[in-house]
């Protein structure tokens, strides 16, 4: 056995285990189940067809460069998620693999997704961002916006508003951090509780990461992004 075979012999083990390992932690008896995302920005696809042959079907990227780099060395079957602040200049270059975008963040977003979506026939379907904790550092909407927001959107029919997304504040404690994610559950629930949003279509919280998903889930998270916790 060479060196390189038993490195990646290793990685290909650590793979597997955390993927079992994180699902798991996942179990919680919910019907239907949390989605669980693998990020796999910076990931080599080797790695990301190893987690795909291991039953991962939903990924992540961050970046449509990279994604359009690695889309066409991997399997078709592959569910590909958008959460990283996107350029409207990069919208032409996406497609139907693209499953979900979790990063509607402004209206100059939602304007040019709707052009483009009408120009294919297609309709994006997306997560809109909050920055619950308030984090200069983060982009989103402020939760007082949410309402406006969901209310502009009903004039763009290319663009599906599916639920809201968050990221936790870095270096926050357990507390803070469960309360910026039942603010977002809390929050999505009084969008459709004042018939902003339609509960049978507003329905996903995207939300905790690889150090933050059991709060997440705890708190509701429809969806758990996790990248490290993966591909480590």
């Amino acid at each position: 056995m060479t060196l390189d075979t038993w490195i990646w012999g290793e990685i290909t083990v650590s793979i597997e285990q955390n993927l079992i390992e994180v699902r798991r932690r996942m179990d919680q008896g919910q019907q239907p189940g949390p989605t669980l995302v693998a990020v796999s920005k910076t990931i080599d696809p080797i790695q990301i067809s190893e987690a795909f042959r291991c039953g991962q079907m939903d990924f992540a990227e961050n970046r449509v460069q990279e994604w359009l780099a690695k889309k066409d060395q991997l399997p078709v079957q592959c569910r590909w998620h958008f959460i990283g602040r996107m350029q409207k200049n990069k919208i032409k270059y996406l497609d139907e693999s693209i499953v979900l975008i979790h990063s509607l963040d402004r209206l100059s977003l939602l304007e040019a997704l709707n052009t483009e979506g009408e120009k294919r026939n297609h309709r994006w379907r997306t997560l809109l961002q909050v920055n619950v904790a308030g984090d200069d550092a983060k982009a989103g909407v402020s939760s007082q916006e949410v309402p406006w927001f969901l209310d502009k959107s009903q004039k763009y029919p290319f663009v599906s508003l599916c639920g809201l997304m968050t990221i936790g504040r870095l270096n926050a404690s357990v507390d803070e951090t469960r309360t910026v994610f039942a603010a977002l559950r809390e929050l999505r629930d009084s969008m459709v509780a004042l018939g902003v949003a339609a509960k049978e279509q507003f329905t996903e919280l995207s939300m905790g990461m690889s150090d933050d998903y059991e709060i997440a889930l705890a708190e509701g998270a429809t969806i758990v992004r996790i990248g490290s916790g993966i591909f480590r």
